[in-house]
């Protein structure tokens, strides 16, 4: 029976964001029928909702969010990415890879859609030397390598949490994983492209200095994380600062121009919104009665020993399969990492290698959804085919996945 019920919960969600609900009030609905249907009162998932608002890792992450994608709409706004662009092919030329390095840096701040920013670096470049497909995929696949180690991803930092990991253990022990990614990428998509090293332009030291001044606050962002090991929250501030202190001292805006990107973006609120329905979705599972029964499933009363094979199975099938329904890493971790932690993997189990594998799974499935907003929009501004875009984009993401279960079999095993 619970099967069944857990079906039908997953079978609501996917029909919700059918209709065009907004991932946000379909996670919503999705947990009020979770609670109902696991033994919650309504008044027992409003207590619930409002006891994980106050949670100091709801406001924490929330506000995390809240200053990257500030961030990222100032770089925007400014046109300072627009800029970076244009340096960026003066100093490396027109070459096949060459459009890969901007959407690779822009992917070093998550944002919703955010594969669209990058987009229009390819506009005059014709279908004879890029085919619309290829501009789809490279804009897409180059973005996000950096979904596997970069603690800047919310996805990451929330997994971290809910798996009991430390972060920059699994940031590091995931870092090979976007050498592999573009490596791969690299490999399978870039072929077919006619643009060669005849047409590169030469670049110069003031460009390469004009590209690293544009790109500051994020290496700022990354040398606080890195080599001084501070608080995200506080990293990221910084990079913020080192952002409004260049736009206000290049004149890129005015300082009402600023405000306004910092305050009255409606896109940065309705993130933070869906990583608060997430958080509230969890905590309502965690409060009802699901995890207690899938507990007693799964284990069938032995002590919680859960068969291997089983077990693996059921940590790769599960996040990839939630990933690929929802199109967002935010959304699989929150659905499916406290399940698999709470009832799957058992007590006294290195939990660091499963962590690995389900992550890894379920960004698999956002690469490869349909609902993925980055495909959906980049695969609409260069009016691409999905069929052809998936014929590339399916062997790429598997064999990436393949890879990494591959690695983390053979390390538990051995």
């Amino acid at each position: 029976m619970i099967i069944v019920k857990i079906t039908l919960i997953f079978i609501l969600l996917v029909l919700l964001l059918r209709l065009k609900t907004p991932f946000s009030l379909a996670v919503l609905i999705g947990g009020l029928v979770l609670g109902i249907g696991f033994n919650l009162g309504l008044a027992d998932i409003g207590r619930t909702a409002l006891a994980t608002l106050w949670e100091p890792e709801t406001i924490s992450l929330s506000v995390i969010v809240g200053i990257i994608l500030v961030l990222s709409e100032l770089l925007q706004a400014s046109g300072q990415m627009t800029e970076l662009g244009q340096v960026i092919i003066r100093t490396f030329g027109l070459r096949r890879w060459t459009y890969t390095i901007l959407p690779a840096i822009i992917g070093l701040l998550p944002m919703p859609g955010g594969a669209l920013f990058t987009a229009p670096m390819m506009d005059g470049v014709s279908e004879e030397f890029i085919p619309a497909h290829k501009k789809t995929l490279i804009n897409y696949w180059f973005r996000h390598i950096w979904e596997y180690a970069w603690p800047l991803y919310p996805g990451l930092v929330l997994a971290a949490g809910l798996a009991k990991v430390n972060l920059n253990t699994l940031a590091l022990i995931q870092s090979p994983l976007t050498v592999i990614s573009a490596l791969i990428g690299a490999a399978l998509i870039l072929p077919g492209i006619r643009i060669s090293d005849t047409q590169a332009h030469k670049g110069s030291f003031r460009a390469l200095i004009r590209m690293f001044h544009l790109i500051s606050p994020i290496i700022l962002i990354i040398l606080l994380f890195v080599a001084f090991q501070l608080d995200m929250l506080i990293c990221i501030s910084a990079g913020l600062t080192l952002s409004v202190f260049n736009i206000i001292t290049s004149k890129k805006l005015k300082l009402i121009e600023i405000l306004k990107v910092i305050f009255a973006r409606l896109s940065v609120y309705q993130m933070i919104f869906v990583v608060i329905c997430v958080l509230i979705f969890t905590g309502i599972m965690r409060a009802s009665t699901l995890i207690p029964e899938l507990s007693r499933l799964f284990t069938n009363g032995s002590n919680g020993q859960v068969p291997f094979v089983y077990m693996t199975v059921t940590i790769v099938c599960l996040p990839f399969i939630i990933g690929l329904l929802t199109g967002l890493t935010v959304g699989f971790v929150g659905i499916t990492f406290p399940l698999i932690f709470s009832t799957i993997v058992p007590g006294g189990m290195d939990v660091m290698p499963m962590a690995v594998l389900a992550y890894v799974s379920g960004v698999t499935g956002v690469m490869l959804s349909p609902f993925h907003l980055c495909l959906v929009l980049t695969n609409q501004y260069y009016n691409s085919s999905f069929k052809k875009v998936y014929k590339t984009l399916i062997p790429v993401s598997l064999t990436v996945m393949a890879l990494a279960v591959a690695g983390v079999l053979l390390y538990v095993l051995l």
